[in-house]
């Protein structure tokens, strides 16, 4: 093969001179800097972009008898163990046109190369193993199948089982909608390690089956968030007095030409009125407790592997709340407070990313909360919702008996905790089953 020809990489449907490779080139190879891959300026330049292209669609890899140098020739080995291996056929579900997720995986496939060329540096044996398995020899064979192993047992360790991820991410873009589906296929194609990415799944799939449950059945507007006025919106029957102003002109014309029948339809409730209805958003500051025992399910000895863990159930609140169109602030806490969020995407990457942590503070949340609504008087009208298992030995009633001061309501949220001081106040409401009925009930609640 022509040094031209091995410059330009090993995919056939790849112009490796059109413009839009190059980019996708040095997009690769800066995404592979920033996440550290070693020896990247050592990496050739079509190998990038091959590593690119090899997600992003379907690839057609040229014949390794063809090659000669060792580079190329490793290369080939993985690019072809990688393309009938399980990994590429799940991971290809979800890359495929693209380009972010191709470039993540480009990234992985790079470093397992960097590190087959590690090992080609280091063992003399190595080397001559890759150099002769372009023979035809029975020693070729054994060569080819001592490389492949070595090969997928490399792409066991960084890639590990990539199986359920499309599963998943379809499920979150037919419930949550496609630039969720992104971000969960981001966060899912750039964790290695295998339990916790079955752990991330679990949690979206637990997720997903409270959301698509509670979804579509329940309005979660309130008398008190319905304000009659404005234009008129339609024709009903009249529900309350002051609707009489409201009366359509045929009502009216019945006081002037059938007294007796306007009187029985205004004491059957039969008149008919313009509705004139206005609906405001409901504004809830969440307060979600993120310590180490909400990881658990209500039964705390479990961890969630087939189970709904009790931050995923509050995640689900949260995200229910945010989809109905309500004005919603969501603090996650430990031990600490952590940032105010208010965006679908941002609290499902803060689910993704949380790890879990002993202890819990929720004096210091409630205290956040408090000093929040001080700095900014629209928090004010904001429905307080606190969301834990109420593990805290240092809790003070204190600043929870303040809270009503400072926001329009307030409620607890206690999931599973018998012993908690939190028992006593008459704003908690108790939760002992992590179920789409349970949500649905605080939901109405709230």
């Amino acid at each position: 093969m022509s040094d031209e020809r091995r410059k330009r990489g090993l995919l056939l449907n790849v112009d490796y001179d059109d413009e839009l490779a190059r980019y996708r080139l040095r997009e690769v190879f800066m995404e592979g800097k920033r996440r550290m891959v070693p020896g990247m300026e050592k990496i050739p330049q079509y190998t990038l972009i091959d590593s690119f292209y090899v997600h992003y669609r379907s690839p057609m890899l040229g014949q390794l008898k063809d090659l000669k140098d060792e580079k190329d020739i490793l290369w080939y080995h993985l690019l072809n163990t990688y393309i009938r291996s399980d990994q590429y056929s799940e991971a290809t579900k979800v890359t495929k046109l693209n380009g972010h997720l191709s470039k993540l995986m480009a990234v992985k496939m790079l470093r397992i190369y960097s590190n087959l060329l590690s090992k080609m540096e280091r063992s003399e044996g190595f080397k001559q193993m890759v150099n002769d398995s372009t023979n035809r020899s029975s020693s070729s064979k054994e060569n080819k199948a001592m490389i492949e192993r070595e090969i997928r047992s490399l792409l066991s360790f960084y890639l590990g089982n990539m199986k359920r991820i499309n599963d998943t991410v379809k499920k979150v873009k037919s419930v949550m909608g496609s630039s969720i589906g992104h971000e969960v296929a981001d966060i899912l194609l750039s964790t290695d390690i295998d339990p916790y990415r079955s752990r991330l799944i679990n949690m979206l799939d637990s997720l997903v089956r409270l959301i698509s449950d509670v979804k579509y059945k329940m309005d979660l507007l309130k008398e008190e968030d319905v304000v009659y006025k404005g234009i008129s919106s339609g024709i009903k029957k009249i529900s309350r007095v002051s609707e009489l102003k409201d009366m359509t002109p045929s009502e009216r014309a019945l006081i002037q030409v059938s007294k007796p029948l306007y009187a029985y339809k205004l004491g059957t409730n039969n008149l008919f009125v313009n509705e004139r209805k206005l609906t405001k958003k409901p504004k809830v500051y969440l307060l979600i407790d993120k310590s180490g025992s909400m990881f658990y399910t209500v039964m705390n000895n479990l961890f969630e592997f087939g189970s709904i863990s009790k931050i995923t159930w509050a995640t689900a609140l949260a995200t229910v709340l945010v989809m109905k169109g309500s004005d919603v602030q969501v603090r996650f806490f430990d031990q600490q407070v952590y940032p105010a969020i208010n965006d679908k995407k941002e609290i499902i990457r803060t689910l993704l990313s949380l790890i879990p942590l002993g202890g819990t503070n929720i004096t210091a949340a409630i205290n956040m909360a408090i000093e929040d609504a001080r700095h900014n008087p629209q928090l004010r009208d904001y429905k307080l919702v606190l969301i834990t298992d109420g593990e805290d030995d240092e809790l003070s009633m204190e600043p929870i008996d303040h809270v009503h001061a400072v926001f329009s309501n307030f409620k607890i949220v206690l999931i599973g905790n018998e012993q908690s001081m939190l028992d006593s106040s008459k704003n908690t409401i108790k939760i002992n089953s992590l179920t789409s009925k349970s949500l649905m009930r605080i939901l109405k609640s709230i």
